[in-house]
């Protein structure tokens, strides 16, 4: 009796040590977001990067929601949408590292202004890795426990939370860093660019064939 009771709760919930060990490592490292949470946060510091947080929380719940009620069709629609969301996401990063490369230089421009609550939730949507993320961890650790409507909107509310959590440590991250080295702010600027760079490269699909041509033999 006892023995199945147990069997009845494992089926009832995932392992939370793999699903925390999973959303810790999807949501902590660099990444697309990481990299616009951290440039936004050294550029304008931690209040004036609420919006664009606020609106990745936001995009985060939709996607989520959406890979808990479409999981299965979601792995069958990605492939097509992929290419396109691979360019759309490479293209605006590569313009905010460019934007990274010439500040500061040449004639006095107008404040920059940070990036804004719309940017933060359209960016989900051609955000390739989140995409991924959502599909896997809503097939692994939430639609195979949680079937109601309540559910899968906590669990989504709960992933969303986790991201947005992250993107406020990267964050409070770049405005330290920025606050503590604020007379190097160019160089600065140019390391900021060129880890934008990387995440374009990531996301847009051209850095695993950038490493193929530096490893021709693999």
């Amino acid at each position: 009796m006892d023995d199945g009771e147990n069997r009845s709760v494992d089926q009832l919930m995932p392992d939370l040590v793999a699903f925390t060990s999973y959303v810790a490592i999807m949501t902590l490292t660099p990444g697309p977001n990481n990299m616009l949470c951290m440039v936004n946060g050294g550029q304008f510091g931690v209040r004036r990067s609420l919006g664009y947080l606020a609106g990745l929380y936001v995009g985060v719940f939709l996607v989520m929601l959406g890979g808990s009620l479409f999981s299965m069709s979601l792995e069958r629609v990605i492939p097509g949408f992929r290419p396109i969301a691979q360019t759309l996401g490479g293209v605006y990063l590569l313009y905010l590292a460019v934007k990274l490369f010439r500040s500061g230089s040449g004639p006095k421009e107008r404040e920059p202004k940070p990036v804004s609550f719309l940017t933060g939730l359209g960016m989900q949507f051609v955000n390739v890795k989140m995409l991924l993320y959502a599909v896997t961890v809503t097939a692994n650790f939430v639609v195979p426990y949680f079937r109601s409507a309540s559910g899968l909107v906590l669990m989504s509310l709960l992933l969303a939370a986790c991201s947005a959590t992250s993107g406020m440590v990267w964050i409070a991250f770049g405005a330290a860093v920025f606050r503590l080295f604020s007379s190097y702010r160019k160089p600065l600027n140019i390391a900021m660019g060129l880890l934008m760079l990387y995440a374009a490269a990531s996301i847009s699909g051209l850095l695993p064939k950038l490493m193929m041509l530096l490893n021709p033999t693999r």
